[in-house]
């Protein structure tokens, strides 16, 4: 497959729809997972700074591991695509949670001093972080409302 062709079909990219248009199907798939892999690697990192004690650092540190490893699909579809598959209306409602509540958790991280409130807005931003990938598999969400459904059920 030519440099030049999206990744989801045929048609030609538009330069300014691919992050770097002259990247084979290998090579787009190679950037995704490296700057996937940095991501989580990122976050793997966090954990450890948690562990370690330090709830500001983790927050910071996971928060831009999760900013990563969304910024890899660039590579796939690029920016063009991936912001109309983002600003899409069954997924708008995840994005714009999910972006919000990295922001809020960088914000207290780096404004305030209330390492709980940020620690808790990390558990919620993972939390969105979560429910917009799934947006993004099909009957990913509805899977996993049937799931805690049937696990809040009492006999």
């Amino acid at each position: 497959m030519k440099g030049d062709y999206n990744f989801f079909s045929d048609k030609k990219d538009d330069p300014l729809d691919a992050v770097c248009p002259k990247l084979t199907y290998q090579q787009r798939l190679w950037g995704f997972l490296i700057c996937s892999g940095i991501g989580w690697f990122l976050e793997f990192c966090a954990f450890i700074s948690f562990f370690q004690g330090n709830g500001k650092e983790f927050a910071i540190i996971f928060s831009i591991g999760n900013l990563v490893a969304i910024l890899s699909t660039l590579f796939l579809s690029g920016p063009k695509d991936q912001c109309k598959k983002m600003a899409d209306k069954s997924r708008l409602i995840s994005t714009i949670i999910f972006f919000s509540t990295l922001t809020v958790t960088l914000v207290l991280a780096f404004a305030t001093d209330l390492t709980f409130l940020t620690l808790l807005m990390t558990l919620v931003q993972f939390c969105a972080y979560v429910w917009y990938v799934l947006s993004f598999i099909p009957f990913g969400q509805k899977i996993l409302k049937k799931f805690f459904s049937s696990c809040c059920e009492f006999e």
